[in-house]
């Protein structure tokens, strides 16, 4: 028990000390926040609101002052005696050791100090401003007078610089002087924050005539001394050019004309201000100047191409029409003797057709020359166009001289390979006169008189009063395929023969010992000897012989083959 109660009287002492803890506490804050008031009070705005008053504010000046004005008294008067009332009342209830709702309160007072001295803050810098204003517009106003003077200065001496374009300068100058004056007659009545405003138009417009005049003297430039050179320049050489009887695809004064209409517009788009359209308009006048150029050019240039290359192209043309009548004599001769191809015949005459289109064209050119009524660039292309036509008439003739040459070449080679064929044929034929037989397979001798039918007919093409060589170089190579075949057909049938022959002597051996065998060896001489068909011998008894004695058919083959 007697703890419980030391422990209570433990709990009542602490929270006493406690409480004289937070006493002693708020006390300390509320004597900061008095000297925090009292610095407040030192600083008054009175001996700054005197000063503005005595400048006699008028207009926006005056209306800021009254505001700010009205402002600091609202915070003086009201608001601050209001803080000065929560201060008391919060010490009030610190010394009723009410230390929660006086620390409570305190906070509160911090928030309102804090408010205070922002908006005294606020009001005293709007004063500064407005005290500073008179004097900061006197120096602005005065550099922007200079900067003005000097512009004005340059836009006048310096006119020729920007043509059409000086009577709005000059108009965005008076605007300026206007604004200047107002600005003057403001400040005079003492509405300092309206001149401001004033002030800040003028140097806007002054930067914005400065960037102006950049723009303008290049574009003026061109407008007054590049492009009306340029175009004298153009009308001097056509003029000349035009006394020379040269002519022209497009209409030269025409054009000229039009570019003298748009730099006259682009002048009065520049007197207007319109940087865009003027920028557009000059860089369409360059290109129109020189597409001038370039056709000028281009004729003066053709003429002297045209007169360069009148008689080379005259000597070529000639060349080729000479070359052509010499292949046109050589394929007359040579048509009398063979049929010429109708694709060597059709382009031979596309470019006999070509040639007298060209000659028509060459002489049109010249006359258009002699009558001093030619656009030379256009008989430069036409020159160029006709040595193209005659490189390709010259390669193409080139190729069917040399189709005829090959056309001669192929009746040699086929000459002499009929002749090969020939002879090969005859030693087939003598090869099977050499076996003796009284027979050959009919597949054999069909097989041999086409061979023999296809050799003939190539002499005969080959002798006739027209050869065609592409049928007969077509026929070689198909009696060439026939001949390797009979060949080989020849070489079969000769060793079926020996081989029949040899086996048919090696079974008479048991021609008597075996009826059966016996039939099969008279079945396979009638093969032999009537039908001819010494395949069917050579199976018929060579199966009837490996049954009698297995393995002498394929000993009989090696006596053959070696």
């Amino acid at each position: 028990m007697f703890v419980i109660i030391i422990g209570i009287i433990l709990i009542v002492l602490f929270a006493l000390w406690y409480m004289w803890f937070l006493q002693k506490r708020n006390a300390s804050t509320l004597n900061k926040y008095k000297d925090r008031t009292d610095e407040l009070k030192k600083a008054q705005l009175d001996d700054k609101i005197k000063k503005l008053e005595e400048m006699k504010l008028t207009g926006a000046s005056d209306d800021r002052f009254n505001q700010l004005k009205i402002e600091y008294h609202k915070q003086s008067d009201d608001i601050f005696s209001d803080i000065l009332k929560d201060m008391r009342a919060a010490e009030y209830k610190n010394t009723e050791f009410k230390v929660f709702g006086c620390a409570s309160d305190l906070k509160k007072i911090n928030t309102e100090l804090d408010d205070y001295q922002n908006k005294i803050s606020e009001v005293s810098q709007g004063f500064d401003k407005l005290l500073a204003s008179n004097e900061l517009n006197a120096t602005h106003s005065e550099e922007l007078q200079h900067s003005y003077q000097a512009l004005r200065k340059q836009v006048l001496t310096q006119s020729f610089s920007y043509g059409p374009a000086t009577d709005k300068l000059e108009d965005e100058l008076s605007e300026i002087a206007s604004l200047l004056d107002s600005e003057k007659q403001l400040t005079t009545k003492g509405d300092h924050l309206e001149a401001s405003q004033y002030l800040d138009d003028v140097k806007i417009k002054l930067g914005l005539i400065t960037d102006q005049l950049k723009i303008i003297e290049p574009l003026y430039h061109d407008l007054n001394e590049v492009f009306p050179g340029q175009i004298d320049e153009i009308k001097f050489v056509y003029q000349k050019l035009d006394k020379q009887h040269f002519k022209f695809v497009d209409d030269i004064v025409q054009l000229i004309s039009d570019v003298q209409r748009e730099v006259d517009e682009s002048g009065e788009k520049l007197g207007e201000l319109n940087f865009d359209a003027v920028n557009a308009n000059n860089e369409d006048i360059k290109q129109r100047i020189d597409d001038l150029y370039e056709t000028l050019t281009l004729e003066i240039d053709g003429k002297r191409d045209v007169l360069k290359e009148q008689k080379p192209v005259l000597d070529y043309l000639n060349h080729a029409v000479y070359q052509h009548n010499r292949l046109d004599k050589r394929i007359q001769k040579l048509q009398e003797g063979y049929i010429l191809a109708d694709k060597t015949l059709d382009t031979f005459k596309n470019n006999f057709d070509a040639l007298n289109e060209i000659r028509r064209q060459y002489d049109a050119d010249v006359q258009s020359i002699a009558d001093k009524n030619v656009i030379f660039s256009q008989v430069r292309q036409d020159f160029k166009d006709i040595v193209k036509q005659l490189d390709e008439i010259e390669a193409s003739e080139k190729t069917i001289n040399d189709d005829l040459n090959q056309m001669l070449s192929s009746e040699r080679i086929a000459r002499n390979s009929v002749d090969d064929y020939a002879k090969r044929l005859e030693i087939q034929k003598k090869m099977m006169e050499q076996l003796r037989l009284n027979g050959l397979p009919e597949d054999y001798l069909d097989y041999f008189y086409m061979v023999y039918d296809e050799i003939n007919k190539l002499y005969d093409e080959l002798d006739a009063e027209q050869i065609n060589m592409e049928d007969i170089s077509k026929q070689v190579i198909v009696t060439q395929e026939d001949l390797d075949n009979l060949i080989e057909k020849t070489s079969k049938l000769k060793y079926n023969v020996e081989l029949a022959e040899k086996l048919l002597q090696y079974a008479n051996r048991y021609a008597n010992k075996n009826s059966d065998f016996n039939d099969q060896l008279v079945k396979a001489r009638a093969l032999f000897d009537d039908d001819y068909n010494y395949n069917d011998a050579v199976e018929v008894i060579s199966k009837a012989l490996e049954e009698v004695e297995s393995g002498s058919v394929e000993r009989i083959k090696e006596t053959i083959n070696s």
